[in-house]
């Protein structure tokens, strides 16, 4: 299988050099909304990772074009005086948009709008209308417990906590939350699936120095919220997602699980640093992205391991 170019550019990047961790340091984490929506904590507020502190609508991609004319069998030109539906009404799947009445009334054709959303353009030359989608509820999470230093009004808040800080070389899946749990007894274990228990659920799991496949596809099936390991096989994940990785950018994947990887490709015992660090907050919780970015803006996979719990900020 040939190698995925990208990701041979992402680990010969030299901002990679140097990158590892901070065992305590002040991590603000900024909040924010891509529209103007609620912000809904306030300076000071202590919060918790799953404290919602934002949220606000988006516009809908989904738009449907409907041709009017070809449902109501009537001429282009005719199908303004047919339509009960103008630019900015909200429709109901199913609901009628237009309809065309002959035979004195007693037979009608109608035409009916695909989905629930709202009539955006009625184009008359052509007889056809564009309906969108409903605006798409977004909510934004704090991700991590601290206090909330600071308000981006109508957008968002920046949270702050001590903690200590890992990043990572590679990863997948978007945030994640849970308590760490260290499945091997050294860095150069590797993860498998008989190391992969029940008792993992909602937890983040900590390897070695590879995971296989088929203790991913474990870890999907039993819940595990996420997996940190020093390397895996470029073609176990392309098989494990189903697609190949590109366009330089990770963190959308709809993978139910969170994959960082600390070192590398192939088999790469984690750092004995590393590792030791994670191991020294087992039990404890842990905040993960696998959110990894090499070409606008440099962007690595991270785990925050709080310092201090929500309710004790100044210990």
């Amino acid at each position: 299988m040939a190698r995925n170019p990208w990701l041979e550019e992402l680990f010969e990047m030299p901002e990679l050099e140097g990158l590892r961790f901070q065992e305590e340091a002040l991590v603000r984490k900024v909040r924010r909304i891509p529209t103007q929506g609620q912000v809904l904590v306030n300076i000071g507020d202590l919060v918790d990772p799953e404290t919602v502190v934002v949220r606000g609508t988006v516009v809908n991609p989904e738009i449907h074009e409907v041709k009017i004319y070809e449902q109501l069998e009537v001429d282009t030109s005719e199908v303004e005086r047919y339509m009960l539906k103008g630019e900015g009404d909200e429709v109901q799947k199913n609901e009628v948009i237009a309809i065309h009445r002959f035979f004195f009334g007693r037979a009608s054709k109608v035409c009916r709008s695909p989905i629930d959303g709202s009539l955006e353009t009625f184009l008359k030359s052509s007889g056809r209308v564009l309906i969108r989608g409903k605006p798409i509820p977004i909510e934004l999470k704090a991700h991590i417990p601290g206090k909330v230093v600071s308000i981006i009004p109508s957008e968002g808040v920046v949270v702050e906590c001590k903690a200590a800080l890992i990043q990572g070389m590679f990863g997948i899946g978007g945030e994640s939350v849970g308590q760490l749990a260290i499945a091997v007894d050294k860095p150069g274990e590797a993860l498998t699936t008989e190391l992969i228990e029940d008792k993992h659920k909602g937890k983040v799991v900590i390897g070695g120095s590879f995971a296989t496949i088929d203790a991913l596809r474990k870890a999907v099936r039993i819940g595990v919220n996420g997996i940190v390991v020093g390397g895996v096989d470029q073609k176990d994940l392309t098989d494990f997602l189903g697609y190949e990785i590109g366009m330089g950018i990770t963190g959308k994947e709809k993978t139910d699980l969170t994959l960082i990887i600390t070192e590398g490709f192939g088999v790469h015992p984690m750092k004995e640093g590393t590792f030791n660090l994670l191991k020294s907050h087992e039990g404890k919780q842990a905040c993960i992205d696998g959110s990894t970015q090499i070409r606008a803006r440099m962007l690595r996979p991270e785990m925050i391991l709080p310092l201090w719990a929500q309710k004790n900020p100044g210990s």
